[in-house]
């Protein structure tokens, strides 16, 4: 703007407005210095607004893979609402048709030892055994899987509540007093389901303080007892089989059974393999994946070609999180078998933007010819080549490296898996168990049912569980993006403090140039105050007329 001169003229001084001069002459020399710190400014805030934004693309992408786990390529149906069923182990699950009846629900024993005063009614003092097993009349077979438990009743417990809940302390017992309604309170005794958890209670008293044997139901059970422990009894395609529990794992490989109650004839209970279910959620794997790199591309883009620049054009950390998600799409997924298996097989492509592609009818012929390439996707897991060997993974701590492991059991009855040394144990039923808690095999856990001196043992880590794991990593407080946060955040503290820097730098040239430009006006004016005075001499010199 054009600066208006004349507003400044003074009659003794020079007539320049001095102000805008100065302020001209400071802007001239520190502008681009000052334009250069504030967009250092700039920059640095758009690149933590940038990564930002990463961090919430990256957290979309991980909330919609963990909602992938457990995910099946099977639909399960029951048309009887007295039999639920779902995938519990997509290794084992196969597709299956079943005619399924229930004629009796497993149920705990329940216990009532009645007629007391209040909540808080005093006991005797003794000891109590308590015998797991069942009873057939008064008649006690002690179930030799469950080791006996005992309860102390001290002046520390020696209440009804206090007795409760000691009881409830103890695995395989619950115990409660409830009030009768009727003046009177009860305790109530109740063991684990199924028909060998049932309980004796066995008393001995202190001496000289009678009076706990009222609890002993050694010799008279069928007095004090209010329910039976009973098997759940199933009839599955004819065959009838029983089981302690009304949540039943191991009836069809790979699949949970819940029983609600007795059926009055066979459900018909079916799993069956369904592509358009499998390709719905690669299909929405894909749309994520392809949504969240877009985002992340246009953040990175460098401004060539027409594009606009983005805020992160260049950023070494985030350059890098693309090469890593696009590097675990396209890269082998060990532990599937014997062969690695990739993403790609399931029909999709990466184009040249980086991008996924996918096809329905790709997809299924893919997933017709197998079916586990849809859980390399959506479900980590552990398998054995070994019928005798059944192989999990349920440790949330312990991840183990995804890959194959040979299973080695030596004859003093250690195991080695890998390599790695393992903790074995022996259940009731004679299973030999062994978990590992070291190493590439850290949280793997074996159960061997016969003589097996050596297996191959897989484990797959899915695609959805390497991607959660790399983001959490990339978002968390030591993660990369927010150490790139901190150091742009750190940045701008320097340029701001350099700004302050520069601020003052320009309030000291100004009051030098002013000073400058003072001090030539008071000469101006000193100049033209002689000139006024010559001229009014030599005009009183000259001869009047």
């Amino acid at each position: 703007m054009a600066v208006d001169y004349l507003s400044a003229i003074n009659r003794q001084g020079s007539g320049l407005n001095i102000s805008e001069i100065v302020d001209s002459l400071v802007e001239a020399e520190t502008a681009p210095q000052v334009d250069k710190i504030q967009n250092d400014i700039d920059n640095r805030n758009a690149a933590i607004s940038g990564y930002a934004l990463v961090a919430n693309e990256l957290g979309k992408l991980k909330t919609f893979t963990e909602s992938l786990s457990g995910s099946s390529a099977f639909s399960v149906s029951s048309n009887n609402s007295a039999i639920d069923v779902k995938v519990n182990n997509q290794a084992e699950a196969q597709a299956f048709n079943a005619q399924i009846s229930v004629s009796a629900l497993a149920q705990a024993q329940t216990l009532e030892f009645s007629g007391f005063s209040s909540k808080t009614a005093a006991i005797n003092l003794g000891d109590i055994a308590i015998d797991f097993g069942s009873w057939s009349n008064n008649s006690f077979t002690v179930n030799s899987a469950k080791t006996s438990q005992s309860v102390t009743v001290s002046s520390a417990n020696n209440t009804l509540s206090g007795l409760a809940e000691s009881l409830s302390a103890l695995e395989g017992v619950n115990a409660a007093v409830t009030d009768k309604g009727d003046g009177t309170f009860s305790l109530i005794i109740n063991s684990d389901t199924g028909a060998k958890n049932a309980l004796r209670l066995s008393v001995t008293e202190d001496s000289g303080d009678a009076g706990l044997s009222t609890f002993d139901t050694t010799s008279n059970n069928a007095s004090k007892q209010v329910v039976a422990a009973q098997d759940a009894s199933i009839s599955l395609n004819g065959v009838t089989v029983t089981r302690e529990t009304n949540v039943v794992t191991d009836l069809i490989d790979g699949y949970e059974f819940k029983l609600n109650s007795t059926t009055s004839s066979a459900a018909n209970v079916s799993s069956i393999t369904d592509e358009a279910v499998a390709f719905a959620t690669i299909s929405e794997f894909v749309n994520t994946y392809n949504s969240v790199t877009s985002t992340i591309a246009t953040l990175t883009q460098n401004g060539a070609n027409g594009q606009e620049k983005g805020v992160l054009s260049r950023d070494i950390t985030v350059q890098s999180i693309q090469r890593n998600l696009r590097s675990m799409i396209t890269s082998e997924l060990p532990g599937y078998g014997e062969n690695g298996r990739y993403f790609s097989e399931l029909g999709i492509k990466t184009m040249r933007d980086g991008s996924l592609s996918l096809t329905e009818a790709d997809f299924n012929k893919a997933f017709e010819r197998e079916p586990i390439l849809f859980d390399i996707v959506v479900n980590s897991m552990a398998t054995s080549d070994n019928a005798l060997v059944s192989a999990s993974q349920t440790s949330s701590v312990l991840i183990p490296t995804a890959g194959s492991y040979n299973f080695v059991a030596n004859d003093d009855g250690s195991a080695t898996l890998g390599g790695d040394a393992l903790i074995g144990s022996t259940l009731a039923d004679g299973t030999q168990q062994y978990i590992s808690t070291s190493g590439d095999t850290k949280g793997l856990k074996l159960s061997i049912t016969g003589n097996v001196s050596s297996a191959t043992v897989f484990y797959g880590q899915s695609l959805s569980d390497k991607l959660i794991s790399y983001i959490e990593d990339m978002v968390s407080a030591t993660g990369d993006l927010e150490k790139s946060k901190s150091t742009a955040s750190n940045l701008i503290s320097e340029y701001n403090e350099n700004k302050a820097k520069m601020d003052a730098k320009v309030e000291s040239m100004r009051e030098r140039y002013m000073q400058q430009f003072s001090a030539m006006e008071a000469a101006v004016s000193g100049f033209n105050k002689t000139g006024e005075f010559l001229t009014g001499f030599i005009d009183a010199m000259k001869p009047k007329n």
